[in-house]
């Protein structure tokens, strides 16, 4: 992949060590990329990282892992998205691990890593841990990640209910991460609809829609209905800055990190490039056909007989 000189896709970020934090364990990239052939269109890949270990532990987990994966996806043609995203995952947690191994202060550092790549407006994602990705469509918000803690496993074996979550000893308590020995199962569900059993990974953004990705710094302190409201203004910088002014007024005791993208109504600048070199390509076609009909015309009423 080419990196490109700007995004096909307005987007805004915010990483911010909160109110009682004395540093940021949260790491954000976002890359565009140039369009690689009529499969494979321009492109914008979102990562965000909210890394733990202490202060020198989760900053290097999490900036690690953020430049891991985007070097991996570089490193890549874009034609297998899904495949590509787990591999760098992967990528990034083995590196995570063996600077783990080399140094006390980093013993034990691990982080979050959860990721978004829109091809065009084809949207596909893979995350490890706890933090989020929402799809904001009409008015509505849908988490389309799943989160990897004991609630969200104690809830889906039936031990518990959502109305269990709030103040619950094991809120905080992750199952899946990068820096582990063993490599994490990445998750690459996309659940989106009615039926949230099906796996949409692929699925095409409508004009209108919002990506929004955070850690939990945010999404413990700030209702879904609240996301939907401030994002409603059309300067993402502006409705990021909302966001964490809200987060701060409720205590803002972690990180907070967001990533939004919002997708706009027309055709991609790829598309628009696109149909004009056809439009060139069958111009020149013509203008060709149309000297050769006049120089075959010119030769049959002039050649002699």
């Amino acid at each position: 992949m080419k990196r490109a000189k700007s995004s096909h896709l307005p987007y805004a970020t915010l990483s911010d060590k909160g109110i009682v934090r004395d540093h940021n364990e949260d790491t954000l990239g976002v890359m565009a990329f140039d369009q690689v052939s009529e499969l494979v269109p321009e492109s914008l890949l979102c990562v965000l990282c909210d890394g733990v270990g202490g202060h020198l532990g989760g900053e290097t987990a999490s900036r690690l892992a953020v430049e891991q994966i985007i070097a991996e996806i570089e490193a890549t043609d874009g034609s297998s998205p899904m495949v590509q995203l787990s591999n760098a995952i992967q990528s990034a947690n083995e590196l995570v691990w063996k600077n783990a191994q080399v140094s006390a202060e980093l013993r034990g550092m691990a982080t979050t890593a959860t990721c978004a790549w829109i091809f065009g407006k084809r949207l596909f994602i893979a995350n490890v841990g706890d933090s989020r990705i929402y799809l904001i469509r009409k008015g509505r918000i849908h988490q389309i990640s799943v989160d990897h803690t004991w609630l969200q496993e104690a809830l889906e074996a039936g031990y518990i209910t959502k109305a269990d979550f709030k103040g619950h000893p094991n809120a905080h308590v992750i199952k899946r991460y990068v820096g582990s020995e063993a490599a994490p199962d990445v998750d690459s569900r996309l659940m989106f609809g009615e039926r949230p059993e099906r796996n949409l990974q692929g699925m095409t953004l409508e004009a209108g829609d919002q990506l929004f990705m955070c850690s939990d710094g945010v999404s413990d302190l700030v209702q879904e209905n609240e996301i939907v409201t401030l994002l409603i203004n059309p300067n993402l910088d502006t409705a990021l800055e909302a966001l964490k002014l809200l987060v701060y007024q409720r205590g803002a005791s972690d990180n907070l990190s967001m990533i939004a993208v919002n997708i706009p109504s027309g055709k991609s600048p790829a598309a628009v490039k696109t149909k004009i070199l056809r439009l060139a390509f069958f111009a020149i076609i013509l203008l060709i056909a149309a000297f050769a009909g006049i120089y075959l015309g010119w030769m049959a009423l002039f050649s002699p007989r």
